[in-house]
């Protein structure tokens, strides 16, 4: 663990214990987003920096993982403008999650946007309650859950063989 006011006050072991804390959950977060594990990494340093650098604008330090959550999710957004990703599929052995996904999974979550795919990969993989998944997105909790459930509609629309799954169910 890692000590929140030691680091806000400017602590530089409060912040190496920080990232040895968050950085593996941020580093999941961030891959679920870019579906990259380069990219991942670089956007999971890019928030520590933005927290090292903009500390003295966080108030409370038990936001502070809240803030990293935002800032991962930028990081990534901006990765994948600046590189104008549309991500290739990832074949399934070289999957970066720790469940590897199926190759029509991976392409069918590639085409959603980047805010989607946050919270799709929160909700469904890391089970983030919506209201704390507000809170890393700077959202409502009743937009977030109106835009996973948008979310979810889209992917059984890019997985036909989700649709034929679901009508077996119903």
């Amino acid at each position: 663990m890692f000590d929140a006011q030691a680091l806000l006050a400017g602590d530089e072991n409060a912040l190496a214990d920080a990232v040895d804390t968050l950085s593996p959950e941020l580093y999941r977060y961030a891959v679920g987003i870019v579906l990259s594990r380069m990219d991942a990494e670089d956007a999971v340093q890019t928030a520590f920096v933005a927290l090292w650098r903009h500390r003295a604008a966080v108030k409370d330090p038990a936001g502070i993982r809240a803030y990293l959550y935002r800032c991962t999710y930028r990081a990534c957004v901006d990765l994948l403008r600046k590189n104008r990703l549309f991500v290739p599929p990832v074949r399934q052995e070289e999957s970066p999650l720790s469940v590897p996904l199926s190759e029509e999974m991976t392409a069918a979550l590639s085409r959603l946007s980047p805010v989607e795919r946050a919270i799709v990969y929160e909700r469904a993989v890391m089970e983030t309650p919506y209201e704390e998944l507000a809170d890393h997105l700077g959202l409502r909790a009743d937009n977030v859950r109106k835009k996973y459930e948008r979310a979810k509609k889209k992917l059984a629309r890019f997985l036909p063989d989700m649709r034929m799954e679901e009508s077996d169910e119903g």
